[in-house]
């Protein structure tokens, strides 16, 4: 079965400030509709127009969504590296290619004890992809260069590489105990702990 891939996130970001609004808005057991009337009339993603924030608040509230009631309170009252895994797996959850990414070339560089991500490496990852879906074959260079910044510039923000001269070095996201925890007795999650690097 092949994978769809889009090329849809070139204008994402980690969200760490929006997300946190919509899931503290979500735990005050709001419903989305009022959280979305509240959102727009207080401009509380900060949104230069309203055209900006009808653009950026589905994003957000869609990323929410993946995250349980737990998870919600961990990314609202949890130490900077939690927030970080989060704010990652909830990314990574809706677009396939940087979770591949993740998983075909950071985690396997892990596993082979590279502590290092290189140009090489990413470029190897899209000629991969282009050989094997069509879709990507069709993205534009221009497109495909712009996927690269937003999807390493994610990453890098959520702390999982560290940009070092021309390579990146791959940097597991510690998490709290109490985190951990909870992902372990929850299957539904247990992929957080193998995008996180902590399996």
């Amino acid at each position: 079965m092949l994978k769809k891939y889009s090329g849809g996130f070139t204008a994402e970001h980690l969200y760490r400030n929006e997300m946190k609004i919509i899931v503290h808005l979500q735990l005050q057991g709001l419903s989305k509709e009022e959280i979305k009337k509240k959102v727009f009339e207080e401009n509380l993603l900060h949104c230069r127009s309203e055209a900006a924030i009808k653009d950026l608040f589905p994003r957000v509230y869609r990323r929410a969504e993946v995250l349980d009631q737990q998870l919600k309170f961990f990314l609202i009252h949890g130490a900077r590296s939690d927030q970080n895994a989060l704010l990652l797996y909830a990314f990574l959850k809706h677009f396939t290619f940087p979770r591949d990414f993740v998983l075909e070339v950071i985690h396997y560089n892990m596993k082979k004890f590279k502590s290092t991500v290189t140009e090489g490496n990413i470029r190897t990852f899209f000629e991969e992809k282009e050989q094997q879906y069509e879709q990507v074959r069709n993205w534009t260079d221009k497109t495909k260069y712009k996927l690269k910044q937003v999807m390493l510039k994610i990453i890098v923000d959520a702390e999982l590489l560290k940009k070092n001269g021309n390579e990146y070095e791959i940097k597991p996201i510690p998490l709290s105990r109490e985190l951990r925890d909870y992902v372990e007795r929850n299957s539904a999650y247990r992929d957080l702990l193998i995008l996180t690097l902590n399996e």
